[in-house]
């Protein structure tokens, strides 16, 4: 076997689990430490049989981390203080989506007919989160990096708030994460133009 079959993106079972071998995304994710001047950490469990790999970036006045590992999709959390206890969550419609808006139950609409046929949103300040969202080309990323899930979440016990962006285990070219990287910038600059985070 060459190489270059043996550096493709694993994938094994185990006992109906799907296992991505996160370690061979190592040389991307270093590529990505040194484009942003971040962090990286490669670890494992102590059995050695589930690796993770951690990447934290700084923008501005915010951290950035990246998180993955063999047996969870990649996840990037930005902890953010906003100026009220605003929340979202944009989320991937399926079947149960469907049933829902059949009871009566009515995700918010951009006014992007692509957006809004793929993706369901949840907000009490739904006029806030269309204009965070049509601001700066975040639609359209969003699009482009077929999220999973954006979900902005509000603790009351450390009064801060956390953006948890949720993406597929199948990421593992440079430009699609630099892709990811450069919406995250995008939303925290977005929410700082509209008056929505302490700079």
């Amino acid at each position: 076997m060459s190489t270059e079959e043996t550096n493709i993106f694993n994938e094994i079972y185990i006992k109906g689990q799907t296992y991505k071998d996160v370690l061979s995304k190592r040389d991307v994710w270093k590529e990505l430490e040194r484009l942003y001047n971040g962090s990286l950490k490669a670890s494992t469990t102590k059995s050695g049989d589930v690796a993770t790999l951690t990447l934290e970036i700084q923008y501005k006045n915010y951290k950035l981390v990246l998180k993955e590992s063999d047996t969870k999709p990649l996840k990037i959390e930005v902890n953010i203080n906003l100026t009220n206890k605003y929340e979202f969550n944009i989320y991937l419609r399926d079947w149960t989506d469907k049933i829902s808006s059949f009871f009566g139950m009515k995700s918010t609409k951009t006014g992007e007919k692509e957006f809004d046929s793929k993706y369901g949103i949840q907000s009490k300040e739904s006029e806030l989160t269309v204009k965070i969202l049509n601001d700066n080309h975040i639609i359209e990323k969003i699009l482009e990096n077929d999220l999973y899930s954006l979900i902005l979440n509000y603790d009351e016990t450390t009064k801060t708030h956390k953006l948890l962006t949720v993406k597929d285990r199948n990421t593992k070219e440079i430009k699609a994460l630099t892709d990811l990287i450069d919406l995250e910038f995008r939303i925290i600059d977005s929410f700082i133009k509209h008056g929505q985070i302490y700079n």
